[in-house]
């Protein structure tokens, strides 16, 4: 009888690059258990024609494992990790001073880490997958976490630019809600044009809106003082929960003329605030932050948050876009200019904020702007 072919993840391997061989192969083997292997039943084993047969329907085939870990083929790196492998290669080097286990090497430490962050699976199953002590993978996970965030917040920040007299936009801003371990959390970020994430606050309750995390946040109280931005830079963010500010322009309200400067920079604003919603469905596509409720803790769940924002950025200053959502389909929500999104909060946004004059201004004379420029074009 000819024996049965190699399963096809173990061919994969031959194709691996020596880079991934050297790392990989010596650290992360498959698991050759496979059903093939499994021993079989003593019944067909026997060569006694006599012997009785049982009418004992066959098991089903087992369940394939939903990716492929640990990755066997550089191609299963985005699926297992996020991550590609020539990225997974650069954080094995900037972090093996950091990342340090008394059996583990520090290439297995950052592997469970990323797991756990891509996927969201339980600690034990991982453990099960790479053949580790049960320890190590939350082990792993709390490493990679304190190392991101007590050695690498510069990955988390506004870029510096030489200061400007003309307006100009530096980011989009955006909350979100996750389900933490203890009921839900809100996470406040700003991202630039290329969803790159400029400053993040996570850990406020979920019940809040978005204006109440925005004046809690440390955000609002360096622009508030003029630490942050220029006097001409401003941010952006949709007009459902935020009011008009000097810094922060928002949608023109009410019933708006197409074709008109107000319904231009509507278009205009709306483009801009999409790279913000981007980055937000980027980290929820991360697994380990669509199991939030998992976590030990809601500190656990804000620093899972916050590595991930890290990463994300990683990837982008890499032009990996291994974890990057794709671009939205359709408009987002409902047409700007039909003025159905406006009158949500608007009342209560005006009783906390008078109509600034400068805001005011500041956007007529963007509209302005934009309308000339769509007309030039």
């Amino acid at each position: 009888m000819t024996p049965p072919p190699p399963p096809p993840l173990l061919l994969l391997t031959h194709h691996l690059t020596t880079a991934v061989s050297a790392l990989i192969l010596d650290l992360l083997h498959p698991d050759p258990t496979s059903p093939r292997n499994r021993k079989r039943n003593r019944s067909d084993d026997s060569d006694n024609p006599d012997d009785p047969v049982l009418d004992v329907p066959p098991p089903p085939p087992p369940a394939p494992p939903p990716l492929p870990l640990p990755p066997t083929s550089p191609d299963h790196y985005p699926l297992a990790f996020r991550v590609s492998a020539p990225t997974f290669h650069y954080l094995a080097g900037l972090l093996d001073p950091l990342l340090s286990h008394p059996i583990l090497p520090s290439a297995t430490l950052l592997a469970l880490a990323l797991a756990r962050l891509a996927t969201g699976l339980p600690y034990s199953a991982l453990a099960a997958r790479f053949r580790v002590p049960p320890s190590a993978p939350r082990a792993a996970s709390r490493r990679l976490r304190r190392v991101l965030l007590a050695n690498f917040r510069f990955w988390l920040a506004f870029p510096t630019h030489p200061p400007t007299t003309a307006p100009s936009c530096r980011g989009a801003l955006a909350c979100a809600r996750f389900a933490g371990p203890s009921g839900p959390l809100a996470a406040q970020l700003v991202a630039g044009a290329s969803s790159r994430i400029l400053s993040l606050a996570a850990g406020f309750r979920g019940d809040r809106t978005d204006l109440e995390v925005l004046k809690l946040s440390s955000l609002h109280h360096e622009v508030e003082q003029g630490k942050l931005l220029d006097p001409a830079q401003y941010l952006v963010a949709d007009g459902t929960g935020y009011p008009l500010l000097p810094w922060l322009m928002v949608p023109f309200q009410g019933p708006i003329i197409p074709g008109s400067p107000e319904a231009e920079f509507n278009a205009a604003h709306k483009a801009m605030c999409r790279p913000a919603r981007r980055a937000v469905r980027s980290l929820m596509g991360w697994g380990a932050v669509a199991r939030l409720h998992e976590e030990e803790s809601p500190r656990a769940a804000v620093t899972c948050i916050g590595t991930c924002a890290m990463l994300h950025n990683v990837l982008l200053a890499r032009e990996d876009y291994s974890a990057l959502a794709p671009e939205e389909e359709g408009d987002y929500e409902a047409d700007i200019c039909s003025g159905a999104m406006q009158s949500r909060g608007d009342a209560a946004r005006a009783e906390e904020f008078k109509v600034d004059e400068r805001a005011v201004a500041l956007r007529s004379a963007l509209a302005a702007t934009v309308s000339d420029w769509r007309t030039r074009t």
